[in-house]
């Protein structure tokens, strides 16, 4: 508290942390209720899941709550200073405008800190501990999601499965088909709009079997149980009479085997060695690539140029793989200090800006000060994360680009503002 000098800066750094502590709660709040709802929706979580869950959720809004309820309760506090002609009285008694914006920067550095310290293990651990608290049952949660929706589709799953009723572990009229699918010119699986094949049963199970330790690299598999398949090729159904499960591998969102190697869920300090496995992974691939294309070109038996020909294609869509996986955690890694450097930058311009708002009231900071800047900053930011994870700008400029604009905007304003 010393670095705030006398009782003017305490006061109103006291002020600021009474707004911001207001501030946070509500907003902390709102962010909470909507991500229970879209996970309770997403993978369809019983009562007692989702309450189970609203503990762990609370660290993953704070990088993006704190932030912006620093910028809040600067735009109100500043703002009332303005309206209530409290600067122009200090400007008069001779305080350096400059020196009443120490308690502002004081909060912006003190909320970086915090919201660093929390990015670097505890949000990570809590998505880690969220994921594996979800995904402890999978079966569960199939079940309750075909309860609810009646159907079961997902992201990078080829299959869709629809049921007319749950009935405890009895799935009634099953139909699953699996869609055909196709490579896009980036190696991206499209689907075509229509069924490699449809198949029925009047009644089935469902079953989820987990990698054993001796096997930790497989799949954690899913599979249906049925009382008898139907077929169907589109023009008409075959009775197969066959009761045979279908086993298919579970999409990543319920599959538990890598929740402790995904990038969010990395400590800040492990997500360099990880990029640097991927970063390996990936010029094996090339190295792959560059091996094949020399046996294609030096090659005259057309049956090995045409294999290996395939076999290129196939290591393009690895390499391709790998480089996104480097760009995913290399972007995490930047991502984190980025959005803790934010607070300050906004602690920085809400100061200037609520001064010339000159508004006391908290609906009046919210429209004018509030909202224009979280609405440039955070479109800003995805640009450009967008831009460094396509390759188009470096990972630090791409990521960092919106603190540095937030940060030149806080500084001329706040120049103009002491020179008026």
């Amino acid at each position: 508290m010393f670095l705030l000098g006398g009782i003017l800066h305490r006061m109103i750094f006291w002020e600021l942390l009474r707004v911001f502590a207001l501030t946070l709660t509500g907003l902390t709040g709102l962010f909470l209720i909507g991500l229970v709802i879209q996970q309770a929706s997403q993978l369809g979580l019983s009562i007692g899941q989702t309450l189970a869950i609203i503990p762990l959720l609370i660290p993953y809004t704070l990088p993006y709550t704190i932030p912006t309820t620093t910028l809040f309760a600067s735009c109100v506090v500043y703002g009332r200073i303005a309206h209530d002609n409290e600067a122009v009285a200090m400007k008069a008694a001779g305080v350096n405008l400059h020196s009443i914006l120490r308690p502002a920067a004081m909060l912006g550095v003190l909320m970086s800190l915090v919201t660093f310290g929390l990015s670097y293990t505890v949000i990570p651990n809590s998505n880690a501990t969220l994921q594996t608290q979800i995904l402890k049952d999978p079966e569960e949660v199939l079940y309750s999601l075909l309860k609810r929706e009646r159907t079961f589709r997902a992201n990078n799953f080829p299959y869709v499965i629809h049921v007319k009723d749950v009935q405890g572990r009895r799935l009634i009229d099953v139909i699953f088909k699996r869609k055909k699918m196709e490579k896009d010119n980036v190696g991206k699986d499209i689907w075509l709009g229509v069924y490699d094949y449809v198949i029925r049963a009047r009644e089935a199970r469902l079953r989820v079997v987990m990698p054993t330790p001796d096997k930790p690299n497989e799949p954690t598999m899913l599979f249906i149980d049925p009382d008898r398949w139907v077929g169907a090729d589109g023009t008409m159904s075959i009775e197969t009479g066959s009761s045979r499960p279908v086993g298919v591998p579970l999409p990543d969102v319920f599959s538990p085997k890598d929740v402790k190697d995904r990038p969010m869920n990395l400590r800040w300090d492990e997500l360099p060695p990880k990029a640097h496995e991927f970063e390996l992974e990936y010029f094996k691939a090339v190295s792959q690539q560059i091996a094949t294309a020399q046996i294609i070109a030096t090659t005259t038996d057309l049956i090995v140029k045409d294999r290996n020909e395939k076999h290129a294609v196939g290591l393009q869509y690895l390499a391709e793989h790998w480089m996104r996986q480097i760009r995913n955690t290399q972007n995490e890694y930047y991502m984190r200090p980025a959005l803790a450097l934010s607070c300050l930058v906004f602690a920085l311009i809400g100061c200037p800006v609520g001064i010339w708002a000159n508004r006391a009231d908290y609906l009046s900071s919210f429209v004018i000060c509030f909202l224009p800047t979280v609405f440039a900053y955070y479109p800003i930011l995805l640009a450009g994360s967008n831009m460094a994870r396509d390759g188009k700008v470096p990972m630090p400029v791409g990521i960092f680009a919106a603190d540095a604009i937030v940060a030149v905007l806080a500084g001329l304003l706040t120049i103009r503002l002491v020179k008026r």
